[in-house]
């Protein structure tokens, strides 16, 4: 097993309206990976703001906190660590805090990690362990990413993450549900407006429809179960909410600008809430109640 890195707790945290983790410091290392929503962040002497994607490492005895969350929801992997290597440890401060990587594998690695250190199977706690080691390296790589490495999908992230208002509501409701077939009239009947308004509204702050953008999260998801997993394209296909495998491998290339299947040969020919169940670090955390 490597000792390079020792984790500590690994977990995903959901935190909603009123809730947050007080200001506090430890002597080990944190990373923050957004999965879902935004929150302010304070670090030492700065305000951040999370998003999806966003990964924010606290160096040990650096004060943070999350603030309360003034409305909506956020989701963030959470994992704590040390690090014994001093090559690693010194090239891993040298890094800016908050960074966003949009990388698939960056992704697959922090829920890989996540769903290591959960399984309790045997070597579970080796295996994260490993995982995680790698996550760490690639993120010291992502640092160096020429402008050709950027996901398919990075631009559009960048657009949603702005977004206010009714242009945030709809993009979060096409997030929620864009594996199954939502119609743009029941998109219209549960947010009461218009359907022409919303479509207007989407597509003059984003530069993409409403269809456009629920497609671009399903390529989003199929590329990764494309590159990361040994289903068929046809199960992948289906599983994305597409009708034929014809369309989804044409919209694929559209928005990959590959077929599904070069992007699997591609990666072949190169390299709930948890905090109710830990404890001991319960009293760093807001509540509505406390």
């Amino acid at each position: 097993m490597s000792e390079k890195v020792e984790l500590v707790w690994v977990f995903v945290v959901d935190y909603a309206k009123g809730w947050g983790v007080r200001k506090h410091s430890h002597d080990y290392f944190q990373m923050y990976y957004c999965l879902a929503g935004e929150s302010p962040v304070f670090l030492e002497d700065q305000d951040i703001r999370l998003a999806p994607n966003d990964c924010l490492l606290i160096h040990p005895n650096q004060i943070h906190e999350v603030k309360p969350l003034p409305n909506g929801y956020l989701r963030i992997l959470d994992t704590k660590f040390y690090v014994h290597d001093e090559e690693l440890y010194r090239s891993l401060i040298k890094m800016p805090a908050h960074i966003n990587i949009a990388s698939p594998t960056f992704s697959w690695l922090q829920k890989e990690t996540r769903n290591e250190w959960a399984s309790g199977a045997p070597y579970c706690y080796e295996m994260a362990t490993l995982i995680f080691e790698q996550l760490l390296y690639l993120y010291l790589r992502e640092m160096n990413c020429s402008p050709a490495e950027v996901p398919f999908y990075h631009e559009m992230e960048q657009k949603i993450a702005s977004l206010t208002g009714i242009e945030k509501e709809i993009a979060n409701y096409i997030l929620e549900n864009f594996l199954v077939e939502i119609s743009l009239d029941q998109l219209a009947q549960d947010l009461r407006y218009s359907k022409n308004y919303l479509c207007k509204v989407f597509k003059e702050a984003t530069g993409y429809t409403i269809i456009e953008y629920r497609n671009m999260l399903r390529i989003r998801k199929a590329y990764d179960m494309v590159r990361y997993t040994s289903q068929t394209l046809s199960d992948i296909s289906s599983s994305c909410g597409f009708s034929s495998i014809h369309y989804f491998s044409r919209v694929f290339h559209r928005y990959a600008g590959i077929s599904p299947s070069q992007a699997r040969d591609q990666d072949r020919n190169s390299l709930n809430m948890d905090m109710r169940t830990h404890g001991r670090f319960r009293y760093r955390y807001f509540s509505p109640d406390n």
